[in-house]
């Protein structure tokens, strides 16, 4: 058998077998696109996260007897930040190659953030915006955010101690249906490109 000579162009081999000519073998490349989600998809799986996460929480409340938070105020403050959670994956998978873990932390670190600022500080002081809806769960930390960089001051009075750690759980089971069910509903299929070279 004379010599075998492999010349690699692409997905092209050509071997030349014996005295013959130059036989090429074309295969197929499979070029796999990663699909990215829309943003009415996105808003969508967080919505449903969202009402997820408001039954959880409230249950929570209602099991532990704990009338702070209000059930109300949880409920928006749980469905508007699972929204604004579908709308952030909407958005890292448009600019990080791994979207699902990046949204995963982003959202524990922002849970842990929110926790600890109304663990270890005072309220912002003053009324709180008229938006219309309850949302003192994410109101809240973001004006005591806003007071430690000068807009606002933190006042004098803090989150009652014997509700903490239901507050601390709310703001994670929030955060735990961002980070486990946008990414599972708002999964786009993922579409398979024939490339002949």
């Amino acid at each position: 058998m004379g010599a075998h000579q492999f010349r690699y162009a692409g997905v092209v081999n050509s071997p030349v077998i014996g005295g013959a000519g130059p036989v090429a073998l074309q295969t197929v490349g499979v070029t796999r696109r990663s699909a990215v989600p829309g943003w009415a998809t996105s808003l969508a799986a967080g919505a449903m996260a969202g009402v997820v996460a408001a039954l959880v929480s409230v249950g929570l409340e209602i099991v532990t007897l704990s009338p702070v938070p209000p059930p109300v105020a949880t409920v928006w403050s749980a469905f508007l930040a699972c929204i604004l959670g579908g709308l952030l994956y909407g958005a890292l998978c448009r600019m990080v190659r791994r979207p699902v873990p990046t949204l995963r932390v982003v959202t524990l670190v922002l849970a842990t953030i929110d926790s600890l600022l109304i663990a270890l500080l005072p309220g912002a002081s003053g009324r709180g915006p008229n938006l219309g809806i309850p949302l003192s769960g994410l109101v809240s930390p973001v004006r005591q955010m806003l007071a430690l960089i000068g807009v606002g001051h933190l006042g004098t009075r803090r989150f009652p101690q014997e509700y903490l750690t239901v507050v601390t759980v709310i703001h994670y089971v929030a955060a735990v249906a961002v980070a486990l069910l946008v990414p599972w509903w708002a999964k786009p299929k993922q579409p398979l490109t024939n490339d002949n070279s």
